[in-house]
Order: C-alpha cells, then structure tokens, then sequence
C-alpha cells in the first residue's frame, strides 16, 4: 500500500470514529433528557409512585419466569433414528484433494443417513472409504449407492450390515480374538463373523494345500493342519486389510491350540461338563 493510500484510511478511520462518538454522546442527552421528563411527569401524579412499584415488581415477576423456563427440566425427545431404520454397509472411493471426503459426508447427511462408524481401508492404488450407515425405513442400496455418486463417490458398494458391525472396530476385533483363544473354538465361524454376514466360509479338506491369497472377492487361508478355509463375499470385494485382519486371527487361533496345556484343559473342562 502506498503512503497516500495509508494516510486517507487512517483520516476516514478518525472520521468514522469521531462520528460514533458524537452519535453516543447524543444518545446519552436523549436518554437522560427522557428520563428527566418520566420522574418529573410521575412526581406531579399521585399514581406515580404505585407506577414505579408495579413496574419493579414486573420485572422481578419476569426474571423469574424466566429462570424458571431456562432451568426447566427438559422431556425425552423422540429418538432421533425411527424404529424401523436399517443397517448398510457403504465402501467408496474419492478423489486425493482437499474437501472431497467433506462433500461426500455432506451428501449422506442431507439424505438423513446417519455415519455410525468410518474407516479407511488400503487397496493397491490408494485407500478407500467405508461407511457404516443407518438409514430410514425403506431405504435400498440403490438410493445410497445413488447418494454416494452425487456427493463424488466413485467404485460404490453398498451392501447391508449386521448391528454388531456398529461396534467400534477395535473392540470387536478383540472380542473375536479371545473367542479363537477359547477352547473349542470355531475358526471358521470366527472368520464369518470378522468378514460380515454377506460371507460364506467353507472349509475344504483332502486337497492340497495351497498359498494364502486374497482375489477380489475371495480368500484362502490356512486352518488346521491340511485344511484350507476359503471365504467368499460376492457383495463386496476384500480388501487387503482385511486379508491382514484374518490372517492375524488365524494366528491367534493357531498359537493357542499349540500351547502345553491346552489339550489337557480341553479334556479337563470336557470332563467336568
């Protein structure tokens, strides 16, 4: 900014400030004179004193009223979620640049999907985001899926989710881990419920083992000794990091049948039972 520029805001600055002054001192005149004219009307009247007394008890009478409203005890407001509201689970891709998750949750929201639980999930060439939603009755997967495109998601997969995917994510993981280090536990079982109920785990038996993979919408893991688990989702495509979740359960599951004792407390607890 030049100085001739700097020198003319700051004159209009005095200016402006000059003038709000003045208009303060004759809003106080104003106030004072009006004042002056009310005691010096309600002096001459007999009524003027009981004026004063009713209007000081008005705005007792008000104040406390309005305590008493603020302080009101509030009622139980409806649930903000109707009774028949359904579980989805929403898995999209957007772009890498700022504001694009922002217009992408904006969107659910104004379609009155409510985002329960979030995660971002590796795949090859990037990441992607996975929502799980509750929605109104009577939502389908092709009005989220349409939802999603318009707030720039693209790859969208929708599909429905159990309640108890609405759990936070590391809880139910460990939660699933200490039933695999349970005796008698169901690895396959235990692999479904990690995966989603849109699964479908079998186990094969007799043939020979072949490498862990994940392809698309399947999975190979390595159970019992000469057992191989195979997990389909034709609904929605795995992703690595739930190839990784599986793997580490399997594990879990492997290192607790290894361990000393437990053979001999499976048979003591099938006893005492």
């Amino acid at each position: 900014m030049r100085a001739t520029d700097m020198r003319r805001t700051t004159a209009e600055s005095r200016k402006r400030s000059v003038n709000r002054e003045l208009v303060e001192l004759a809003a106080l005149f104003f106030a004072t004179g009006i004042a002056d004219l009310f005691v010096s009307t309600l002096s001459n009247n007999r009524v003027g004193p009981a004026l004063l007394f009713a209007l000081g008890g008005l705005f007792i009478v008000s104040a406390a009223l309005r305590h008493r409203w603020s302080h009101r005890p509030q009622r139980a407001g409806r649930a903000t979620e109707p009774a028949d509201a359904t579980e989805w689970r929403l898995r999209a891709t957007v772009r890498d640049v700022p504001g694009s998750l922002a217009a992408l949750t904006a969107t659910l929201a104004a379609h009155r999907y409510d985002i329960a639980a979030m995660q971002v999930l590796a795949v090859p060439d990037g990441a992607v985001d996975e929502f799980l939603l509750r929605t109104p009755g009577g939502t389908t997967a092709a009005d989220i899926a349409e939802a999603a495109r318009s707030g720039g998601g693209g790859n969208v997969w929708v599909v429905r989710a159990d309640v108890h995917e609405l759990v936070d994510l590391p809880t139910r993981m460990l939660a699933i881990a200490g039933q695999a280090a349970a005796p008698g536990a169901d690895l396959a079982q235990l692999i479904g419920t990690l995966l989603g109920p849109s699964c479908t785990v079998q186990r094969k038996t007799g043939r020979r083992v072949r490498e862990e993979r994940l392809a698309g919408t399947t999975m190979l893991l390595h159970g019992r000794v000469g057992e191989l688990i195979e997990a389909d989702r034709p609904a929605l495509p795995f992703t690595s990091a739930e190839f990784a979740r599986a793997q580490a359960l399997v594990r879990v599951y492997r290192e607790s049948a290894a361990q000393p004792g437990a053979d001999g407390d499976r048979q003591l607890q099938s006893r005492l039972g």
